[in-house]
Parts: C-alpha cells; sequence; structure tokens
C-alpha cells in the first residue's frame, strides 16, 4: 500500500505535457514581443536620424538659396547704372516754344552678363525745400537702345520710357504712373533726350526711380538716382562783347573755371575767353545779371575771377538774383574740384 501511494503522490506532483506547451509558448510571446520592440525602437531612432538630417539638409539649402538669391540682386543691382546731364537749349531751337526749355539726357545703363526683365522707370520733380511733387511737362526729343561694348554699336530707336507712345509730350504728376514696363539686356543702355518745361520758374529737386522684380524671390528692387534742375539751367544765356564797362558795379566775386564759361554759354573750345565778353543771364525778356571775367587765377591760370552785376533792382528779382549766384559759386566749386 505504502508503494502504491508513493506512485500516486509522484504522478500528482510531475506537470502534464499541456502545461510544459502553454509554458514554451508563453516564452516564445515574450521573446517575440522583446524583439518586435527592439525593432521598432530601432526603426523610430533611425526615422529620427533620418528626419534630423533631412530638416538639416533643408535649412542648409535654403539658406543657400537665400544667399545665392541676394548675391545676384545685389549683382543685378550694382551693374545697373543711371545718368543725368542738363543742357541748355539754344535760342535758335527755343525759338518757337512756349516755354524756355532744357534739354535732360538720361542713361540708363546695364553692364552686366544678365538681362534685367519686367523693369518700370519713375520721374518726378518737386520744388525745392517743398515736399510735394509738382507737373513739369516732357517732350521726347529722342529715345535709343544701343551696346556699350561696341564703339560702332547700332543705335536703334525705341518708344519713350517716360512719354507715351500716343503722344509726344507727357506731365509728370503725384500719382506717378508707369508709363512703360521694358526689358535692358545685358551690356546694354538706353539713352532718353526730354526736353523740360516747368510751369514756374523755380529751383526743383528731381529723382529718378528704376524698379524689377528678383528673379529668384520676386522682392521688388530698386535703383535711384537723384539730380536738380537749377535756375540757370532754364535761363536764356547771351554772349556780347564790350570794350569798356563799369566794374564799380560789380558788387560780388566769383570764381569759376573756363570749362564752365564754355559750357553754360556756348563758348566753341576754339574761341578764347577774354576780359572783353559779358556773360548775360536772362527769363523771358527779363535780365538778372552779367557776369564778366576780371582776371586769370590758379594754378596755371586754370581758373578765372569773375564779376557779377546785378542789374534787376526790382525787389520780386532779388531772391532770384541771389540764387543764380549762388548756383554759379556751387557749379564752380564742382567744376573746379573736377579739373
Amino acid at each position: 500500500m505504502t508503494s502504491e501511494a508513493n506512485l500516486v503522490q509522484d504522478i500528482k506532483e510531475q506537470p502534464s505535457s499541456n502545461n510544459v506547451v502553454e509554458d514554451c509558448k508563453n516564452s516564445e510571446m515574450n521573446t517575440m514581443a522583446t524583439i518586435l520592440q527592439s525593432s521598432i525602437q530601432g526603426v523610430q531612432n533611425s526615422f529620427s536620424t533620418v528626419y534630423s538630417t533631412l530638416a538639416s539638409n533643408l535649412k542648409q539649402s535654403l539658406e543657400m538659396t537665400q544667399t545665392m538669391n541676394s548675391v545676384m540682386e545685389q549683382f543685378l543691382l550694382s551693374n545697373l547704372r543711371i545718368t543725368s546731364n542738363i543742357t541748355p537749349i539754344h535760342d535758335s531751337e527755343a525759338r518757337e516754344e512756349k516755354f524756355i526749355p532744357s534739354l535732360l539726357t538720361i542713361t540708363i545703363t546695364n553692364s552686366g552678363q544678365f538681362p534685367i526683365p519686367n523693369m518700370s522707370c519713375y520721374l518726378t520733380f518737386g520744388k525745392k525745400g517743398y515736399q510735394e511733387h509738382v507737373n513739369v511737362e516732357l517732350n521726347c526729343d529722342e529715345s535709343i537702345k544701343c551696346e556699350i561694348t561696341k564703339s560702332d554699336s547700332k543705335r536703334t530707336p525705341i518708344s519713350s520710357i517716360f512719354v507715351p507712345e500716343s503722344c509726344n509730350v507727357s506731365t509728370t504728376s503725384s500719382t506717378h504712373s508707369t508709363l512703360k514696363i521694358f526689358t535692358l539686356p545685358p551690356q546694354t543702355q538706353i539713352i532718353e533726350k526730354l526736353r523740360l518745361a516747368p510751369f514756374e520758374f523755380s529751383q526743383y529737386s528731381a529723382k529718378i526711380n528704376l524698379r524689377f522684380s528678383s528673379p529668384g524671390t520676386g522682392k521688388l528692387l530698386q535703383k535711384e538716382h537723384s539730380f536738380g534742375l537749377y535756375l540757370i539751367d532754364q535761363c536764356e544765356k547771351h554772349l556780347r562783347f564790350q570794350s569798356s564797362t563799369d566794374l564799380a558795379n560789380y558788387n560780388v566775386m566769383v570764381e569759376l573755371s573756363p570749362y564752365l564759361l564754355r559750357q553754360l554759354w556756348n563758348v566753341h573750345p576754339s574761341s578764347g575767353l577774354s576780359e572783353t565778353m559779358i556773360f548775360e543771364i536772362n527769363w523771358k525778356n527779363e535780365m538778372f545779371l552779367f557776369v564778366r571775367i576780371k582776371e586769370w587765377i590758379g594754378i596755371k591760370k586754370s581758373k578765372v575771377l569773375c564779376q557779377v552785376l546785378d542789374v534787376n533792382t526790382e525787389s520780386n528779382y532779388s531772391e532770384i538774383v541771389e540764387r543764380i549766384v549762388e548756383e554759379l559759386k556751387i557749379l564752380g566749386d564742382d567744376t573746379c574740384d573736377s579739373n
């Protein structure tokens, strides 16, 4: 009996085959779960690394693109140049005009290797000392396009940038409306000659504003050029000869360059300057002043000391005369410094 009881007890204590199988399955599931969790964590870490690397590369690419766009914009602007020059229109040319015109020559140059498309140009005038814009009548004498790399480049006539094609006269206004959208090819310049007709005899400040969109970002880029339309630019200037003049009446002394006298009064280079020359300045038959050479001065006689006579004693013109004399002094200093 005792041996039978022990056998039964041993059988009860031995695990069944089903329990063994179940334990094996649970162990395999735990192992697989652990492996899968490790794999998922590895994939997540890999994606995180990829995303970080991609974000870093995209940031670097964006910064590089922005830098390249900025460099291109500065390159285009640095190769874009605007110049202006105002010269008098002589009596024979202005005889039939209702105003005393000045000829404004505007040159817009693209010295770079890339074309600049969709350009627009604005020209505004304002009275000196005032913020408001004023109207100035413009008449286009000539507008041409030519290459700057060839001295014998063909000068191709084009429509005016500032005056609409439907008419040959335009009036600038405070609306600053764009008259024309154009493309400036590389190594090319546009030269436009405009007759200016201010509605009032006054000193004016002017500004040329050139605008175009950045090829990379579309941002509006612009280049400005400022210049002045002086009283002396709007005056008629005559040259006559007089052997004897009462020098006591000349109450202002101005140092000028011979070049400035030749330029303002259209004295031919082959003609000599002498003390017998009287340089007159007037506007619409109102005589303002005379200028006369007193003596040659400076190193190698490069300058002339001029006497200025105010010939109009009316109080209404005293301010105008003072401004013209001041303009002569400024122009004289600028020309002497450039020589």
